[in-house]
């Protein structure tokens, strides 16, 4: 069974336009850099949904699923840009919706296509709602043509694919229990269908819903060399002689910097420890000096698999959520790097 995947992202109110555009070209690449991410494109939200952008792309089984997530491309770029604790995270949530992960399993790929408007809803039945009925209209949302438009006319509409939610429950689990996704050649052929659309969910055993839509926009073709997909994801990429460095470097006002340091020791080493890391270095420049206070902060950890297992760990824990708090209201810059042990351990040739 194929593996249906969205993700949604809002931007923090100051996050720079060249930051947005380039999150959503890093997410249509993911592909080139971890094979195991399919049908990989991007779209930017037009409905009243406080989304801004949506990711969209499948994996064939399970496995390539826990692949992507303990690969070094997810954990250091795409966290980058989408992890809270990151110094450079842009994205702002939105729990509240309930739409930052969702998906569903499926035979095959009914969903593939390379261009149009991809309108999804995310569903919840109604309190007193008949699961026999609630399976029965999911069913017909697939099979029936006029789910997508005029059923004389196949071009009106492509990919009506319709099923339970089986992704991000576990953050959200009063959360959207079903996903329906379709493709419409353009916006007048998805407008010309949403009366049929309303007629259709008034009637269902269904209340309440979402919507997304948004114009698709594919990767590229990969260049040669852009990717090794090669990467042991149970293992640092040195191997098992060496463990992974987690490098934060900051900037604070020099009168920030005590601050600063209180809060890490206080809301996230102690923690992070707890979760597998263990502290290598805290190190901050001098004060006095005219400029601001740099912070490099170093955490090692045994493999990628287990920074996965830390990091979301670090999202459930409410200490995490007070240190970010606490940083960005003095943060000026910052960056995370992860570094591994050279294979000549530095010295050098000769």
């Amino acid at each position: 069974m194929t593996l249906r995947r969205f993700e949604s992202y809002g931007f923090a109110d100051d996050a720079p336009a060249a930051a947005r555009t380039e999150l959503a070209r890093v997410l249509r690449e993911t592909g080139w850099y971890i094979p195991e991410v399919l049908d990989g494109a991007t779209g930017w939200n037009r409905s009243d949904a406080p989304v801004d952008l949506v990711w969209e792309h499948a994996y064939d089984e399970p496995g390539a699923y826990a692949r992507y997530m303990c690969h070094p491309f997810h954990i250091c770029v795409l966290d980058r840009y989408l992890l809270p604790e990151n110094p450079e995270c842009i994205t702002a949530s939105r729990r509240e919706l309930g739409l930052g992960l969702f998906g569903y399993e499926v035979a095959g790929t009914p969903f593939r296509v390379d261009a149009g408007v991809r309108r999804i809803l995310a569903l919840r039945p109604a309190a007193d709602a008949v699961a026999a009925e609630v399976d029965a209209f999911v069913a017909g949302l697939g099979d029936d043509p006029g789910a997508v438009g005029d059923p004389d006319d196949p071009g009106a509409g492509a990919a009506s694919v319709a099923a339970p939610n089986s992704m991000g429950l576990e953050w959200f689990p009063d959360g959207w229990t079903h996903v329906w996704e379709r493709v419409f050649p353009d916006e007048a052929a998805m407008t010309a269908a949403l009366a049929a659309e309303a007629t259709r969910l008034d009637a269902s055993p269904f209340d309440r819903w979402v919507d997304l839509w948004y114009a698709i926009e594919s990767a590229p073709t990969p260049p040669p060399g852009s990717g090794s997909g090669s990467d042991d994801a149970t293992a640092g990429p040195a191997g098992p002689a060496g463990p992974i460095l987690v490098v934060d470097t900051v900037v604070v006002a020099d009168a920030d910097a005590d601050a600063y340091l209180d809060g890490f020791h206080r809301w996230y080493l102690s923690g992070a420890r707890r979760r597998g890391l263990e502290p290598v270095a805290v190190w901050r420049t001098p004060s006095g000096i005219g400029e601001g206070i740099t912070v490099t902060t170093a955490l090692a950890v045994e493999s990628w698999a287990a920074w996965e297992q830390a990091r979301n760990a670090a999202v459930a824990d409410p200490d995490v959520h007070a240190w970010i708090a606490h940083r960005r209201a003095m943060l000026r810059s910052g960056r995370r790097t992860f570094v591994t042990p050279a294979a000549d351990g530095g010295a050098g040739p000769g």
